[in-house]
């Protein structure tokens, strides 16, 4: 759930349209701070008991979970999806509950020990706990991760406040999720003896509430997230990609399959970086401070006043993302993921 709209670029319509249809029969608590859409996790006002962040994420079989391929590895994961939600509000992980869905057929005892390892150590990662959760018996696999943090009074940080000429950046390389799912899907690699074990980026938390007027996770890939950001804000956006943007394996991945690296900000395996709007007066002081806390900042565009949601790759080819993201969107990560991406690429974006 990325927009305001569900007929906004970022947002598919099918997807938007039941969001809205689901939405309509609800009543808005008077505790909430956001508005639909207008941040990763949902934000509470409990008068003196503080604010409370709390968000929900759940992966499904299938090409949500070709990122990761072990029992640890799914439990790792299922607790970064939604402390990385918390992470982009700026908030303090509390604790985080788990729900799996498993399959009768293929679960060992010593799967379900790996997979809570990979839970807990995740969470103990971001100075926090599992504390509970639901088990079930199901057809298909699907895990699902609540996470609840803590907000300091005056430093809400939403996806909202961004303005023309305020800077772009990222807490870290970009590219790697997409990576490791094309991969999987499309190069008959596996990650079993070294699985990809992404971080949420909680440690960005102090120099993101002093410094950052907006913030989203890029879970979804770095220029859906630049596009939300945009028209959330009725901005335009230009991401401008330089070759030192990208992860290692991201960049390994594009020569092996001869693809431009561009193409593992574009699909939707993203990874959980922050990108965030910074006023460039501010933006050497925030990427001192990420730095301290051992992140990799990086500029990566701009937004503007007009209405353009530009790409601006490593080659300095500018894209128009309103005409490449949907194309990229309408690819089947479970089809012919490989041939289908080189005839986009042989049609022009």
């Amino acid at each position: 759930m990325t927009s305001t709209a569900w007929n906004r670029l970022s947002l598919n319509a099918a997807e938007g349209s039941l969001i809205t249809a689901i939405r309509e029969c609800m009543v808005r608590s008077p505790r909430q701070l956001n508005n639909a859409f207008e941040a990763d996790a949902e934000l509470l006002d409990l008068g003196a008991g503080g604010l409370l962040a709390l968000t929900v994420d759940t992966l499904n079989d299938g090409a949500e979970l070709a990122t990761a391929t072990t029992p640890y590895a799914k439990g790792w994961l299922t607790t970064t999806v939604s402390v990385s939600d918390l992470a982009a509000v700026a908030a303090d992980p509390v604790a985080v509950l788990v729900s799996c869905s498993l399959r009768r057929d293929r679960w060992t005892l010593e799967d379900a020990r790996e997979f809570g390892r990979g839970a807990s150590e995740a969470a103990e990662r971001y100075g926090c706990h599992v504390v509970g959760g639901d088990t079930n018996w199901a057809n298909e696999e699907s895990f699902t991760s609540c996470a609840l943090g803590t907000l300091r009074r005056g430093s809400v940080l939403s996806r909202l406040g961004a303005r023309p000429g305020d800077a772009l950046y990222v807490t870290g390389p970009v590219g790697a999720g997409n990576a490791v799912g094309f991969r999987t899907l499309a190069l008959g690699g596996t990650a079993a003896r070294d699985p990809w074990l992404p971080e949420a980026r909680v440690a960005a938390g102090d120099p993101l509430r002093r410094y950052a007027r907006a913030c989203i996770d890029t879970s979804d890939g770095l220029l859906s997230a630049a596009v939300s950001l945009a028209e959330l804000n009725g901005l335009g956006v230009e991401v401008v990609m330089h070759d030192e943007v990208y992860a290692p394996i991201a960049s390994a991945v594009a020569e092996a399959a001869h693809l431009p690296r561009w193409c593992s900000a574009a699909a939707e395996w993203g990874e959980f970086e922050l990108l965030y709007a910074i006023d460039p007066a501010d933006a050497e002081r925030c990427s001192r401070a990420m730095s301290e806390r051992g992140l990799q900042p990086a500029h990566v565009g701009q937004f503007v006043a007009g209405p353009e949601l530009l790409l601006i790759d490593e080659s300095g080819q500018r894209r128009d993302l309103r005409n490449l993201l949907p194309r990229m969107r309408a690819i089947d990560p479970a089809g012919s993921l490989l041939a289908d991406l080189r005839a986009l690429l042989t049609g022009g974006s």
